[in-house]
């Protein structure tokens, strides 16, 4: 019998860790698709669940449970990746740079990151969500995208990127105002 996606979100409604334990083979397998090391999987899919567990009151049951769970897992295995590669050279040896200039864009590329994560989970719908993690992270092209996710407007992905954008731009910018940075991710110098 399959579930819809209906029934899933009343089954989280009473017994989440049930529909948690049933995702959890299947999130271990995605991030060890995206990893390609067992360990690493394990502990990314891990942090997916704990992520997913704080996020669950977020989740309204537009999209699929399962499809919810993937994105964040992705998300999570994507921003692994990206930030050991950004640890390495080619050869796989330490970049042997300025630890102090290293540390500062560090905190920098971690503020963006979680700028970013924050001002989406506060402004993007899942639907949205998964369009720009398709476009921006898979690359795909528009078009695919307009088949995967069935959109039916006129349209289609490009409509629906080109909201994602006016979206995401209006909150990092009254988010960045906030923090102090102007429209930069650089904090202002003068008071």
């Amino acid at each position: 019998m399959t579930t819809t996606p209906a029934d899933e979100f009343e089954d989280l409604q009473r017994d989440p860790g049930a529909v948690f334990a049933r995702y959890t083979d299947r999130v271990y397998g995605a991030c060890y698709q995206l990893l390609g090391d067992a360990d690493r999987a394990e502990d990314m899919a891990q942090q997916t669940l704990l992520v997913a567990w704080r996020k669950l009151p977020e989740f309204r049951g537009e999209s699929a449970f399962g499809t919810w769970l993937y994105s964040i897992a992705r998300f999570l295995c994507f921003n692994a990746i990206r930030k050991r590669t950004e640890v390495l050279v080619e050869d796989g040896v330490f970049e042997a740079a300025d630890p102090a200039a290293s540390a500062l864009r560090g905190l920098r590329n971690k503020e963006r990151e979680e700028l970013l994560a924050s001002a989406s989970a506060a402004v993007l719908d899942p639907l949205e969500q998964e369009a720009v993690y398709l476009r921006y992270v898979e690359q795909l092209p528009q078009e695919r995208i307009t088949e995967l996710l069935d959109l039916v407007d006129a349209s289609g992905a490009r409509g629906l990127l080109q909201r994602c954008r006016r979206k995401l731009g209006r909150e990092l910018r009254r988010r960045l105002q906030e923090l102090g940075h102007g429209s930069s991710f650089f904090r202002n110098s003068h008071g």
